[in-house]
């Protein structure tokens, strides 16, 4: 994007929001993109899936807050 004016840039951008930190995840099988929104919560921002029945599940639709637990993987 490109801005023509005579207005300083830091003038413009100086109220502009740092963007939305968004996690890709699999939550029951299907992959979300979610904003972290507590240490245990995120909300799902979009679906990420091809398989049209995925978006009919009420319980993974945009904007439903999840809770999860991270899981810890042993090093082998």
């Amino acid at each position: 994007m490109t801005i023509w004016s005579i207005v300083p840039i830091d003038m413009i951008l100086s109220d502009a929001a740092p963007p939305n930190a968004y996690e890709e995840i699999e939550c029951s099988g299907m992959k979300c993109l979610v904003e972290k929104i507590g240490p245990a919560q995120c909300r799902v921002v979009r679906i990420l899936t091809t398989d049209p029945s995925d978006y009919l599940r009420a319980e993974m639709q945009p904007g439903t807050i999840l809770t999860y637990e991270p899981m810890l993987k042993a090093l082998s």
